[in-house]
């Protein structure tokens, strides 16, 4: 089963996996998880998830946008989509197919 993922602002990019957190993350698991152990969690993998929004700002909404004003032309770019935007993605869907249609 894999669990996650928690969330941890950065100043640079590294991808090597940190243990630091294992204790918070077993603490908020055991909430729906009440079985685990702490033994049971093993870190897989670590990513970078771009946000819009430094810390302590207000969240901002995903961007999309047609970047041929930035000489890439038919590049249609979804910036930030998590939730809702994963809820609507019937209609980014069909708006990116409008964008797409009009650099035809």
């Amino acid at each position: 089963m894999r669990l996650g993922p928690s969330i941890e602002y950065v100043d640079s990019i590294d991808y090597a996996v940190d243990n630091r957190h294992k204790q918070l993350f077993y603490d908020l698991v055991r909430r729906f998880l009440p079985s685990i152990e702490y033994d049971d969690l093993e870190p897989e993998m670590a990513g970078i998830r771009p946000k819009l929004q430094k810390p302590g700002e207000d969240i901002k909404d995903f961007v999309i946008r047609d970047e041929a004003d930035k000489g890439l032309p038919g590049f249609i770019n979804l910036i930030g989509i998590e939730s809702p935007g994963l809820t609507a993605a019937p209609a980014i869907a069909r708006y990116v197919r409008g964008l797409i249609e009009e650099c035809l």
